[in-house]
């Protein structure tokens, strides 16, 4: 995968930086008698599961085709989204159950308010950094993986702004604020149960083949008849298989040229394509004659001219 070692970088610090943090805010929850923080620190090492996911997801991606996966191995990927956005959706909307709960019954909160907000705020400032980090270079790199696994850290930095807010407003206004732990999270859960739907709907129609969004089919296509020779195409098709593109289309070219030339041509397609979209892993070219059968429906004008796409 188009580089995979920034990604399994990126994530290995993730996971050690989960790790850490989920001790020191379980055991500065215990120390200061803060429940949230003791959960928000149990969320943090859960969090743990979705880096390790990731990695396996991006090791299965690299590993060559063999002979009972004779495609490769890209769909680990959408299995590692899917768990993820399932994992994320979970969490998400028990934290949201969580917040109803503690809103209606008033909550509770440590007695060292102001200490114990302290590591919430740490928290805060590490995952939005981890987050802001991994979603850049999810960006770079075109990868769902990583992009899930930035909003997982998003997540743990929104947990952890109901914490610090309750704890906060209870350290400078008394226990009768204690509301806003409940409040302010529930606000926030529910933006995550959102965006947690989607990365999952999302890995559901990788895993489903589903068409990408029209403006990336729409952008590789435009590159098919810029290869000399190439006259028309048709059923071009595309799907995700994790985080790479696969391509297959029928190609026409001239019917009096020679099979090596009508060959050379299909890998000028193929060649231009997968130089122009790092993202495409495979390029499948069916190669077929611009005679009356294949043309006049299928991307020539009945004058002969070449149409623009050269699809119906």
């Amino acid at each position: 995968m188009q580089g995979s070692g920034d990604g399994t970088r990126i994530t290995w610090i993730g996971l050690w930086v989960n790790l850490l943090l989920g001790v020191v805010k379980t055991l500065a929850g215990w120390l200061f008698g803060s429940k949230a923080l003791i959960a928000d620190g149990m969320h943090s090492l859960l969090d743990l599961l979705s880096d390790i996911a990731v990695l396996l997801g991006l090791a299965m991606a690299r590993r060559p085709e063999d002979e009972n996966h004779l495609y490769g191995h890209h769909k680990f990927v959408s299995l590692a989204k899917f768990f993820i956005g399932g994992v994320l959706m979970v969490f998400s909307f028990l934290l949201v159950v969580s917040s109803v709960m503690d809103f209606r019954s008033g909550g509770s909160v440590a007695p060292v308010a102001g200490s114990a907000a302290c590591f919430a705020v740490l928290s805060i400032a590490v995952k939005e950094a981890m987050f802001w980090w991994t979603r850049g270079v999810a960006k770079r790199l075109r990868s769902d993986l990583l992009m899930a696994n930035a909003w997982h850290h998003r997540m743990d930095s929104i947990s952890s702004v109901g914490v610090a807010v309750a704890l906060i407003g209870v350290w400078l206004g008394g226990p009768d604020w204690a509301f806003l732990d409940g409040a302010v999270t529930l606000v926030l859960g529910c933006y995550l149960v959102f965006e947690a739907a989607k990365i999952f709907l999302r890995a559901c129609s990788d895993l489903l083949d589903a068409a990408p969004e029209r403006e990336v089919i729409e952008d590789l296509r435009e590159h098919v008849l810029q290869a000399p020779g190439a006259l028309a195409y048709h059923d071009f098709r595309v799907r995700r298989i994790g985080d790479v593109y696969e391509i297959d289309l029928h190609l026409q070219v001239d019917p009096q040229i020679t099979v090596e030339m009508g060959h050379h041509i299909a890998s000028e397609v193929k060649v231009h394509l997968l130089e122009q979209h790092p993202e495409v892993s495979k390029v499948l070219v069916h190669l077929e004659p611009a005679n009356e059968v294949h043309v006049i429906k299928r991307g020539i004008s009945d004058d002969g001219t070449v149409q623009s796409l050269g699809e119906t």
